[in-house]
């Protein structure tokens, strides 16, 4: 089968229909003008009208033995999953969702599929799917690239994640009553710390560290338990820190504390499902070329905290308020010193993060 690349597949496009191979993230890259379809019978039906039809460029993806006589099959090696998805992410975002998990559907997944002793959930402040693939690639055969289909910081992407009902109360009644989460902040102070351990009632740990968390759960109780960590991730080096910070060394040691997790309950011989993921990732400054965009000295430098509709916006939804994400890569303020990277608005590196999912047992 003959193996094309993105701009040989556009170039056959213009001679034949074909059936292609590919990942479906990479159709979002093709003309707008190229027909495609993900139903064999679909594309079959338009190839037989007997009524005349104009001139267009077909493809349908993926292959069906019966139209192999009748349409040639090849094979796209096009990696979506880079940075150039942001000259396409705004004008086919609706694509590119359908065809992507997203991250208010993470919660969904993992009480539907709960079905080890036991249920662990890390969540991670700042990590990109794109940290994932250059700094940890031998992770890659465990990781789904996700889409954070809302506002990419903090408070929303974690109050997405563990979903609502939360995904604790959820665990709970399905028979995962043995509960506990570990948090850095204390409840009573922090609200956002509040939301998500709210269904853990006094449950909730502070910890100085995640040593604190293993050893903590050196004498968990595992049968039907479910456990949540937040740990910190690149958010705080990407807002402040005076020197360029070492993003292989931090994705390092998450993945490092992620491993030390895994190595306890196989110790254990707890059969457990084990989730990674974040509630964001981070666009480093230093590593493209950021432009201006309606300069106003507002706090978020890549969203509006209000819907707007134009050429380089995206408008969501969170809690039944509007907000508008500014695509790549544009910025509304002057970075500061201390700000290597920014999160916020609508990019590959920002609103594609990496979910990790390991069982053992």
């Amino acid at each position: 089968m003959r193996v094309a690349s993105l701009t040989e597949l556009i170039d056959w496009l213009g001679r034949m229909p074909l059936m292609v191979k590919m990942n479906p993230l990479s159709a979002a890259f093709l003309p707008d003008d190229v027909c495609i379809y993900e139903n064999a019978q679909q594309m079959v039906t338009i190839l037989d009208d007997p009524a005349p039809q104009p001139a267009k460029r077909m493809l349908m993806i993926g292959s069906e033995p019966a139209l192999q006589h009748r349409l040639p099959t090849i094979t796209c090696d096009h990696d979506p999953l880079t940075t150039e998805m942001n000259r396409v992410l705004l004008k086919r975002y609706d694509w590119i969702k359908n065809h992507l998990l997203c991250q208010s559907r993470i919660a969904d997944i993992i009480t539907q599929h709960a079905e080890r002793e036991a249920i662990v959930l890390m969540l991670i402040d700042g990590l990109s799917y794109s940290d994932i693939k250059r700094y940890a690639p031998r992770w890659l055969d465990y990781t789904t690239p996700v889409l954070v289909d809302g506002v990419t910081i903090t408070e929303q992407g974690m109050t997405r994640l563990v979903g609502n009902p939360p995904l604790a109360q959820r665990l709970f009644d399905s028979g995962f009553q043995n509960i506990a989460g570990f948090t850095y902040w204390e409840r009573s102070e922090d609200p956002l710390t509040n939301q998500i351990g709210r269904a853990f009632g006094n449950r909730v740990y502070k910890v100085k560290s995640f040593d604190d968390v293993l050893q903590a759960l050196e004498d968990m109780e595992w049968h039907g338990a479910f456990v949540q960590i937040v740990r910190t991730g690149l958010d705080g080096v990407a807002h402040r820190q005076r020197e360029a910070p070492n993003v292989a060394a931090i994705v390092g040691d998450i993945l490092n504390d992620f491993e030390r997790l895994i190595n306890l309950l196989e110790c254990k011989g707890v059969s457990a499902q084990l989730h990674l993921v974040s509630d964001h990732g981070i666009l480093w400054a230093h590593e493209h070329t950021l432009q201006p965009y309606e300069f106003s000295g507002a706090d978020h430098p890549r969203h509006y905290t209000n819907p707007r509709h134009d050429q380089h916006t995206l408008t969501v939804e969170f809690e039944g308020k509007g907000f508008a994400l500014l695509e790549y890569p544009y910025l509304r303020r002057d970075l500061r010193t201390t700000e290597w990277g920014v999160h916020g608005g609508l990019s590959f590196e920002e609103s594609i993060v990496p979910l990790i999912r390991i069982s053992t047992g």
